[in-house]
């Protein structure tokens, strides 16, 4: 799971569902963390984090969540949801690269660096 995608939808799902969200929470596994991102809602109140409880070894990781609500679209929670997958990553170790170190919207300040590890080691 893509957790900067995963914000993003979940922003999206409030905005559009907000009123009509009675509850919702989730358990998540994040591709690169050992930790475990749990967040919870009403209506349009969102709390959302990485806990210190690690995944363990022999615990299956996987993504639940529900949502509680009226008038919600149950196939478009589960295709957004599903936008969120990790997908192959662009960098491997080795690569050089350009990373945004801050600026604003409209003029971000980049460096140039040299990728040392991926997320998947």
């Amino acid at each position: 799971l893509n957790v900067h995608a995963l914000q993003e939808w979940i922003g999206e799902v409030i905005q559009e569902y907000g009123a009509n969200l009675y509850r919702y929470k989730g358990v998540l596994a994040v591709k690169g963390m050992d930790t475990k991102f749990v967040f919870q809602g009403v209506g349009m109140l969102f709390s959302g984090d990485f806990v210190p409880n690690k995944w363990k070894p022999d615990e299956s990781r996987e993504c639940r969540f529900v949502f509680i609500g009226k008038n919600i679209d149950k196939d478009a929670l589960m295709n957004g949801f599903l936008e969120c997958k990790a997908k192959p990553l662009r960098f491997k170790v080795g690569d050089m690269v350009e990373a945004r170190i801050g600026g604003t919207v409209r003029e971000p300040k980049y460096t140039q660096g040299k990728v040392i590890r991926v997320w998947d080691e």
